[in-house]
């Protein structure tokens, strides 16, 4: 009973939560509006630090961030608004607009034929979302080869047959796509440089000889970590080494 009455009371303040998150969403997206970009950014946080997150507050965080010129903050809230939802298109508009604002131009290496494919189809949908196709996909076959089994008509049997086939294919597919996209994103590390200038190093320590330096809102890949440095990856494919509080993560 006590664990009943406590399931219940958890249930309760997940549900009070929800709706004061979604009434401090509505006043944070009215403050936007009012052009009161300051406070707005206030109240997205304020969501955020209640352990809460999704694409929509992210992407709302990150044009607040813009209007108030604030570029590197902007940058990640958008990136992290299209690792939730790699489909939002308006996060996707936004950022584009953002990062031409920034002073590094980096020339990014050409694209393999794999990376293309999997940026263009199978990175529409983040892992979870992939991962939600395939159980509905396991649950339809599983109907399907059901009515199989059950059907005496040859020709009705033949289409459950056919079905059965494709549904199960698409939901092994479904089953792949989200664990390949799981792996790359739990073993891919992005970053944001935060610092208006930091110079990156051949070697992880202050003394050793700088290669090239990087500016405020630059995204990079994170390769390795050794004590307070980072190992890092720009887009042309240069490699260094960078403090690490000159970047943030996502």
């Amino acid at each position: 009973m006590k664990n009943f009455v406590f399931g219940v009371l958890v249930m309760f303040i997940s549900f009070v939560s929800a709706q004061e998150s979604q009434n401090v969403f509505k006043e944070a997206n009215s403050q936007y509006q009012a052009e009161a970009y300051t406070k707005a950014i206030k109240s997205y946080h304020s969501i955020l630090e209640q352990g809460l997150e999704s694409s929509e507050v992210y992407f709302n965080l990150g044009n607040a961030y813009y209007k108030t010129n604030q570029m590197a903050e902007a940058i990640y809230y958008f990136e992290k608004a299209l690792v939730l939802n790699p489909s939002n298109q308006d996060a996707k508009i936004n950022l584009t607009y953002a990062n031409r604002s920034i002073i590094d131009s980096i020339k990014v290496i050409p694209k393999s034929t794999f990376e293309k494919f999997n940026d263009t189809v199978l990175a529409v949908f983040s892992y979870n979302t992939w991962a939600k196709i395939a159980v509905a996909c396991s649950l339809l076959a599983g109907l399907v080869w059901m009515l199989f089994f059950f059907s005496t008509q040859p020709g009705v049997k033949k289409l459950f047959f056919t079905l059965g086939i494709v549904i199960s294919v698409c939901c092994f597919v479904g089953l792949g796509v989200a664990s390949q996209q799981y792996l790359k994103a739990k073993n891919t590390v992005y970053a944001i440089v935060f610092n208006e200038e930091v110079s990156v190093k051949n070697a992880p320590r202050s003394t050793a000889l700088e290669i090239f330096s990087l500016h405020e809102g630059t995204k990079l890949k994170v390769l390795d970590r050794v004590g307070n440095w980072h190992k890092i990856k720009i887009a042309d494919g240069q490699v260094g080494w960078l403090p690490k509080e000159a970047i943030k993560v996502f």
